[in-house]
């Protein structure tokens, strides 16, 4: 038989779970974390080595390159996938209480986005390049550009802004106590 709280209970006990192996999932229980942008941009300064490591290998191996390419891609999907359950999420409540800020926020993700798509574009145009042997130094400087955008606007707008709602929350939780 049916049972409401039963149901309720086990949908509790789903969203509360933690995922095996300390993995991030949208149930997670995010808040701040003050090496959490450290850690960002150490491992987007490792994304760049690899790419620039590619870069070395694009007229020597290209079949090479364009592994360590997905590589990269995937890297960077995964950076992305961090920063979308522990980043904006503690954002999000910092800027809650005031609709204004929070629509400028939204926007700046918005942005975001856009960048983030067009690294993805480029890491696919130079895919393409390194399989039919055409303009691939054109679209490795492309994507090398696109990626140091992306990268730089994360490191002057939202790194900052993350570590200003952790600061302000943590100055908060010390004046209650």
């Amino acid at each position: 038989m049916f049972n409401l709280a039963q149901a309720m209970q086990a949908i509790d006990e789903a969203l509360v779970t933690k995922p095996a192996g300390g993995a991030l999932n949208w149930n997670t229980k995010v808040q701040f974390d003050a090496s959490l942008v450290g850690q960002l941009i150490t491992q987007y300064r490792q994304l760049n080595e690899a790419f620039e490591a590619l870069a070395t290998q694009i007229e020597l191996a290209p079949v090479a390159a364009e592994a360590k390419l997905r590589e990269c891609a995937e890297t960077l999907h995964k950076l992305r996938h961090a920063e979308s359950l522990r980043l904006y999420p503690v954002i999000a409540r910092g800027l809650s209480s005031d609709p204004i800020t929070r629509r400028l926020f939204w926007q700046s993700r918005l942005v975001m986005l856009g960048l983030a798509r067009r690294v993805f574009r480029r890491f696919d145009e130079l895919g393409r390049a390194l399989r039919i042997k055409s303009e691939v130094a054109a679209a490795a400087d492309h994507a090398a550009k696109a990626l140091s955008e992306y990268r730089r606007r994360n490191e002057a707008e939202m790194y900052p802004l993350y570590d200003l709602i952790g600061q302000r929350s943590a100055n908060a939780g010390s004046r209650v106590a």
